[in-house]
C-alpha cells in the first residue's frame, strides 16, 4: 500500500501535469467560500469592504498579477536560452516538453485573465453592496492566480535545477589571462 508521502507525491504530479485543473481548484475554493457565505451570512472576503476598498484591491490584484506576468516571460526566456543536456531533455522529451509547453502557456494565459477580470470589476461594480457579485468573480480569479503561481514556482524550480546541474556538468575552462595556481 503507498504511503501518504507517496500519494501526495503522486497527487502533486498529476497536478502538474494538468493545468486544467487550476480551473477545478479555484471553483472549489469559491464555490465552498460562497456557500460558507450563504449559509452563515458571514466571511464574505471581498463582499463586505465597502466599494472604494474593493477598487483598491481589484487594482491591486491586476497591478500583483501584470507584475507576476513579467516574471512569466522572464522565466519562459530563461528556459529557451539555457543549453545543456538536461534542458535539451526538458525541452525535447514528448512528455516533459508538451508538460512545460502547457503549463508555461497556462501561467501566461492566466496572467492575462486575472488582469482582464480584475480590471473589467472596476468598471462593473459601481453600488456599494455589489448586488451583482462581481466581487465573487475577483476572488474566483484570485484564487486561480494563487493557484498558477505556485505552478510558476515549480517551473522555475525546474528550470533553475536543471541549469544549475548541467552547469555543474560543463567542463571547467580557465578564464582568460588567468594562471593555472590562482
Amino acid at each position: 500500500m503507498p504511503s501518504l508521502t507517496e500519494m501526495a507525491r503522486g497527487l502533486l504530479q498529476g497536478w502538474r501535469s494538468r493545468p486544467k485543473t487550476d480551473w477545478l481548484v479555484a471553483a472549489a475554493v469559491v464555490g465552498g467560500h460562497g456557500l460558507l457565505v450563504a449559509l452563515t451570512g458571514r466571511g464574505d472576503i471581498l463582499g463586505a469592504p465597502d466599494r472604494e476598498q474593493r477598487l483598491a484591491v481589484y487594482t491591486t490584484g491586476a497591478t500583483v498579477v501584470a507584475l507576476i506576468g513579467s516574471f512569466v516571460t522572464a522565466a519562459i526566456a530563461q528556459y529557451a536560452s539555457a543549453t545543456g543536456r538536461r534542458m535539451r531533455t526538458l525541452r525535447t522529451a514528448p512528455h516533459l516538453a508538451s508538460q512545460f509547453r502547457r503549463n508555461w502557456v497556462s501561467i501566461l494565459s492566466a496572467t492575462l485573465l486575472i488582469s482582464a477580470v480584475c480590471l473589467l470589476a472596476i468598471v462593473l461594480d459601481t453600488t456599494e453592496t455589489d448586488p451583482g457579485g462581481v466581487h465573487w468573480a475577483v476572488e474566483g480569479a484570485l484564487v486561480l492566480g494563487a493557484a498558477r503561481a505556485y505552478r510558476l514556482l515549480w517551473l522555475f524550480n525546474a528550470v533553475i535545477q536543471a541549469s544549475d546541474r548541467d552547469l555543474a556538468d560543463a567542463p571547467r575552462t580557465l578564464a582568460p589571462n588567468s594562471s593555472p595556481r590562482g
